[in-house]
């Protein structure tokens, strides 16, 4: 965004009230206009897309941009279509059915990961590396070693995260369950100090472990880590790109899994992608017992040196597109 602005560029950013994300904004001074909430049944999603539609297209209709930017948001490519406006969307899962249905095929261009397995034709625009690059590469993300003193953070430690499973795409879809959590803050708590961020409201015995530190500054916690364990997508990635031991658990690992985990396990061994959610805890608690911190960190620069600035790239990119 600020590359874009440098140039000249207006951006505005919509957001809807969904987990964290409007709290994160504001940590980190973005402005940005609401368009919706977020809705966590699967009726609720369908009755509320009529309104979030309605406040995309008024919003748009008065900002009157030339080129709609998103995460592969349905509501910004239709809006798009509507407006007869070009859209860019930015995809990584294989396994998100709407953007495969509804969303690619009226987008303008389509940018994925180069691992990306599906093809999408003239369309599509591939680049090295995986999204979460964006913010955390070292030629962006710059750890702050003050925040864990200031949060009274216990070396070592271990990072733990669950999700919620509400989202559309995980439909069907599951993590550690209850007891699988006491089994994995039992394994690790051995050897290091163990913090949980979850999504859902955590039991008392467990609550005790969540993690002090604003969402915002997840990040920071997550790179001085020495361990990550979680159900989440997202974290696993940005625990792998940060350096720190990593293992993600959930039924989406299998001979179907999204190929930005893959090639950060098989391709870059940042990341250990396991199904058995005990299996999982034992392999956690075998890098407890011996972090692997160093290792990890020269996985991380070796990454980088292959995938080079992935910010220029889609500036380049979006730059094109603007001018065209």
């Amino acid at each position: 965004m600020q590359s874009l602005q440098q140039q000249g560029h207006k951006v505005l950013v919509l957001a809807r009230d969904k987990d964290v994300l409007l709290k994160v904004l504001e940590e980190e001074n973005i402005s940005y206009t609401i368009f919706g909430q977020h809705h966590k049944s699967m009726l609720t999603k369908i009755l509320g897309s009529f309104s979030l539609i309605r406040n995309y297209l008024s919003i748009a209709r008065k900002y009157k941009p030339d080129v709609f930017i998103s995460k592969g948001s349905w509501y910004g490519a239709f809006t798009a279509k509507l407006l007869h406006k070009r859209s860019v969307i930015f995809i990584d899962s294989e396994v998100v059915t709407i953007n495969n249905i509804f969303v690619v095929p009226i987008c303008s261009k389509v940018i994925t990961p180069q691992s990306f397995k599906l093809n999408y034709g003239k369309k599509h625009i591939r680049i090295p590396g995986i999204f979460e690059d964006c913010y955390l590469s070292p030629t962006v993300f710059h750890p702050n070693p003050e925040i864990i003193n200031q949060y009274n953070l216990q070396q070592p430690y271990a990072i733990l995260r669950f999700v919620g499973w509400q989202a559309n795409h995980d439909v069907g879809r599951n993590g550690f369950t209850l007891e699988q959590k006491e089994a994995l803050v039992n394994a690790i708590s051995q050897y290091m100090t163990v913090y949980i961020s979850s999504e859902k409201a955590l039991p008392p015995h467990l609550a005790k472990y969540q993690l002090p530190t604003p969402a915002a500054l997840i990040h920071h916690v997550l790179s001085a880590a020495h361990l990550y364990v979680g159900d989440s997508q997202t974290m696993a990635a940005e625990a792998a790109l940060l350096g720190t031991p990593a293992i993600r658990s959930n039924s989406f690992v299998g001979p179907n899994d999204m190929s930005n985990f893959i090639m950060l396990q098989d391709q870059h061994h940042l990341l250990l992608n396991i199904a058995d959610p005990q299996q999982a805890i034992k392999q956690a608690e075998a890098l407890a017992a011996n972090p692997q911190k160093t290792q990890w960190q020269e996985r991380r620069q070796n990454y980088y040196k292959e995938t080079g600035d992935i910010n220029a790239q889609i500036v380049t990119i979006l730059t094109d597109i603007l001018s065209d």
